[in-house]
């Protein structure tokens, strides 16, 4: 009998139709093997790779008025007017110069430099559009500009687009190489992308388009809207994944917990205030990981001084009715030491023990933890150590994570047999929210400040303003209010690098300060020295404070009006956010002032990014755009993003949508054909391998 030939549209697309989008760049016109080698640096080899290489940036090159707010490096178009010749300058560095009048504001002029002996023809009178990098020497020029004379009333011309990507790039790959290639792979008869976008996207556009409206989008609008689209679908394929990793989390199984509304309440009784609703909330999500019957994973986000430790203090305190223990670790041994004396507050009257284990802790303390005597240990890293044993350790809680590394935090949950885990932040660092958004961690918001908390304002301090401030600073000491200085490093840096402690101190004596008590705080000083400066601060007798980082978790000092970051440009945004959040802990007005310097973009948007946005969380997103998700099974805290183009956070009422689901078609048994439109695009935008 002879064997039967399927029908071709039973076969598969990928049988009859390999995937194109694996095409190798050589294929493509003018990319011979010199370029495709120069291509292969960064990492494409292939159409789709050259597809998904999408643009750092874009760039509305028509300017408007003077280019002098214009970064530099940035290209820029701009209209206006030549009046005479280019002039060869020969000082210096010789070039051509010339003087153009923009059409916005005629009665200014904007330099044009070409450092060549060719002479641009330019004549007596010419009109049109300029269109060059930005370059800074005495004054902004406009460097080797493209000239294209037009009358006002023409479109920027063909080459010189409103709206331009500007790609990542290696040396011998222009802008300009990048953007034709991929005009040609869209020009490509084969490219096979005219595909609908799935229904779980909600898009009524092809796929084709908007890839097409991103790379070359005739607007800013238009720009947003395939941004939009393409992160949907990068945010489901990211939900498909947390979806499989969850699953794998609800295959350890371990002993449910129920806690009743009885112990809930007495529980309650203990916390010396009422929750706010988002701390409510967020004491019923850990309430149903306990009963779920596998290990909790959450990380809880919150503002300095929002409620994160009272949430900590219900799960330890549910555990411990239980007869379990649990262990808490902090980064520092003040801060330990203030969660063991709220622990101890909080359980006054009880029979329950809180054991401290630092650096120099007795035996003894680490033998009746191992007996299970103890049910709650707090510590530090010491708490690390082998010599630190659990008899039945049921959860882990990790204070400031963004202080520890992933290989710390698994060690300390090692000691126990499929622990429960809460993680607690004020600004999550982009691996912990990468860790999230990937499935490792279940996400918990406390959103709301508690009652009668100040907004603290942030301010930038440049040098004309340092007399104004320091009188501002004398007036709010005479009010009873304290003042803290941070500074970068202890010791004096070279060259551009901040001014140190002791340094800084001196600096302040000279000013209207000097009246009054200036001390100094850094991690060189004993834990007697630094004790006894905190309690001078404290009290009042020495009401400024000049410090390093140290300071920049455990620090509760109500009457802390002011915090004043020096060389703010060397501190990370988690750490930023973290020194603003010593301040307006009571109801008293507060503000943060900085200094700065920066020596890159990244900076500077780092610093813009501290100056606009106050909530922890957003700003956990802007860093993780910034410096990406970093390596989510190592050290390193940041690094590669794991999103090309999705804003996880901004755009997490959408991923929540999304990842339930893609819950919901895993449990019913559904997954995406490895030759369907998401599955061929899972190689580009789904979570990276590794």
């Amino acid at each position: 009998m002879a064997e039967t030939i399927p029908e071709p549209d039973s076969l598969s697309r990928a049988a009859l139709d390999p995937d194109p989008l694996q095409s190798p760049l050589q294929e493509l016109q003018g990319v011979g093997p010199a370029t495709a080698q120069r291509f292969q640096r960064l990492g494409l080899e292939t159409f789709g790779d050259l597809l998904h290489h999408f643009p750092a940036r874009h760039e509305d090159l028509i300017v408007h008025g003077k280019i002098r707010d214009v970064p530099d490096g940035g290209r820029r178009s701009i209209f206006g007017t030549i009046d005479a010749p280019a002039e060869w300058i020969s000082s210096g560095r010789g070039r051509w110069e010339a003087r153009l009048r923009p059409a916005d504001e005629p009665e200014e002029e904007e330099t044009l430099h070409w450092f060549t002996r060719y002479c641009p023809p330019i004549g007596d009178r010419w009109q049109g559009w300029a269109t060059g990098a930005i370059r800074r020497f005495q004054t902004p020029v406009i460097a080797h500009p493209a000239l294209s004379r037009c009358d006002q009333r023409e479109p920027l011309p063909t080459g010189h687009g409103q709206i331009v990507a500007v790609y990542p790039s290696t040396d011998g790959l222009s802008q300009s190489l990048i953007r034709s290639s991929i005009q040609r792979i869209f020009d490509h008869t084969d490219l096979a992308l005219d595909d609908a976008v799935p229904a779980i996207i909600g898009c009524d556009r092809n796929l084709l388009d908007i890839y097409r409206g991103y790379h070359s989008p005739a607007s800013s609008a238009e720009c947003e809207a395939c941004r939009s689209w393409l992160a949907r679908i990068e945010l489901y394929l990211h939900a498909i994944q947390q979806a499989r990793t969850r699953a794998r989390r609800k295959a350890r199984v371990i002993d449910r917990l129920a806690v009743s509304a009885t112990l809930e309440q007495r529980i309650l009784a203990r916390i010396p205030y009422s929750l706010t609703a988002a701390q409510q909330r967020v004491v019923q999500e850990i309430r149903g990981d306990l009963a779920a019957g596998f290990p909790m994973a959450r990380l809880v986000q919150g503002d300095v001084g929002s409620g994160k430790t009272a949430v900590a203090i219900w799960a330890i305190l549910a555990l411990a009715a239980a007869g379990r223990q649990s262990v808490l670790i902090a980064p520092t041994t003040a801060l330990a030491e203030q969660h063991r004396l709220t622990l101890e507050k909080y359980l006054d009257g009880s029979r329950l023990k809180v054991a401290e284990v630092i650096t120099g802790t007795q035996d003894e303390v680490k033998e009746s933890i191992a007996r299970g005597e103890v049910l709650i240990a707090v510590g530090t890293t010491a708490l690390l150590s082998s010599s630190v044993k659990f008899k039945d350790l049921a959860l882990v809680v990790v204070d400031e994570e963004q202080r520890f590394g992933v290989q710390q935090r698994q060690l300390l949950a090692s000691k126990g047999d499929h622990v429960h885990r809460l993680h607690l932040t004020a600004t999550p660092i982009p691996r912990s929210l990468a860790l999230a958004l990937r499935g490792d961690f279940d996400l918990s918001r406390i959103d709301e400040r508690p009652p009668g908390r100040p907004q603290v304002k942030t301010r930038r301090v440049d040098a004309d303003q340092l007399n104004d401030a320091m009188e501002f600073l004398e007036r709010e000491i005479a009010g009873g209010n304290r003042v803290m200085f941070v500074v970068p490093r202890i010791e004096d840096g070279d060259g551009d690098d901040p001014i140190g402690v002791e340094q800084l101190a001196q600096k302040l004596r000279k000013t209207v300060l000097g009246n009054v008590g200036i001390s100094i705080l850094h991690g060189k000083l004993s834990h007697d020295q630094r004790n006894s400066t905190m309690a001078q601060f404290r009290d009042g007798s020495s009401p400024v404070l000049v410090a390093t980082s140290i300071v920049e978790v455990g620090l509760d000092v109500p009457e802390l009006t002011v915090m004043w970051i020096e060389g703010a440009d060397r501190f990370g945004l988690a750490q930023l956010h973290q020194l603003r959040g010593r301040v307006g802990r009571s109801d008293r007005p507060s503000w943060c002032f900085f200094s700065a310097e920066p020596s890159s973009e990244e900076a500077v948007e780092r610093l813009q990014a501290f100056l606009d946005e106050d909530d922890g969380f957003l700003l956990a997103e802007r860093d993780l755009l910034l410096r990406g998700g970093g390596d989510v099974s190592g050290e390193r805290q940041s690094g590669r993003s794991e999103f090309l183009l999705a804003r996880p956070l901004q755009d997490l009422p959408a991923f929540q949508g999304l990842a339930k689901a893609a819950g919901e078609r895993l449990e019913e048994g559904e997954e995406e054909p490895q030759g369907s439109l998401l599955g061929r695009l899972g190689r580009y935008l789904g979570p990276h391998s590794g």
